[in-house]
């Protein structure tokens, strides 16, 4: 397994909180975002990790140089979305993740066992963990577990981490967004759910984010 954690991103919904910091090192609970997504995945033991970036590229280039080993930026001169960012390093099948959530230690776990159900289901080639029990539905999953996209009738919530299939992004172009390829993948029945139980908080904006941190 290889993990790549998405950090190339503007940060436009934390407003004046991110002009001077990119949004994976806004501190939280006395560390940055970013922290808690490695410490997420360093148990899982993956082969390569690879982080995404591009504004404020050498504030996170310096923050992991300082405190990580064997990370693999990189970096991106200009914003490629969602796609174009995994597309550029995805050589194998990848677990990817997002800097918006405080990681729970738990999740983890659920994240191996996630690992197990796409390794034994080769149909599957993107799966997204999920969770059923939130306020904020935003994908609509099937009887059979696969993932209607787009989504209407919405009784599930997407995690911001997802497995994704070696080479199935081959022929997309070098810059686009992931949502493009999961309306493809959800027509072709591909695209699937894993449902987990952990809650992870998410504060992808400035009002969560001064919510949770004040």
């Amino acid at each position: 397994m290889d993990v790549l954690i998405l950090a190339a991103g503007l940060g436009t919904r934390m407003e004046e909180l991110t002009q001077d910091l990119p949004k994976p090192l806004l501190p939280v609970q006395g560390k940055p975002l970013l922290e808690y997504a490695f410490n997420l995945i360093q148990p899982l033991k993956p082969n390569q990790i690879y982080v995404n970036t591009h504004y404020h590229a050498k504030l996170i280039d310096s923050y992991i140089k300082k405190n990580y080993e064997n990370i693999h930026i990189s970096w991106e001169p200009e914003i490629l979305g969602t796609g174009g960012g995994i597309k550029k390093i995805h050589q194998n099948d990848l677990l990817v993740l997002n800097t918006d959530n405080i990681w729970t230690s738990q999740f983890t776990q659920e994240i191996e066992l996630a690992w197990q159900y796409f390794q034994n289901n080769q149909h599957i080639d993107n799966l997204l963990l999920t969770r059923r029990t939130s306020k904020s539905f935003d994908l609509e999953i099937l009887p059979d577990e696969s993932i209607q996209f787009p989504s209407k009738a919405c009784n599930a919530q997407f995690q911001g981490c997802h497995f994704i299939r070696q080479g199935v992004l081959r022929n997309y172009p070098e810059k686009f967004n992931i949502p493009t390829y999961w309306k493809k993948c959800s027509m072709e029945k591909k695209l699937f759910s894993f449902t987990t139980t952990a809650e992870n908080t998410h504060i992808g904006t400035k009002d969560l984010y001064l919510k949770y941190t004040n």
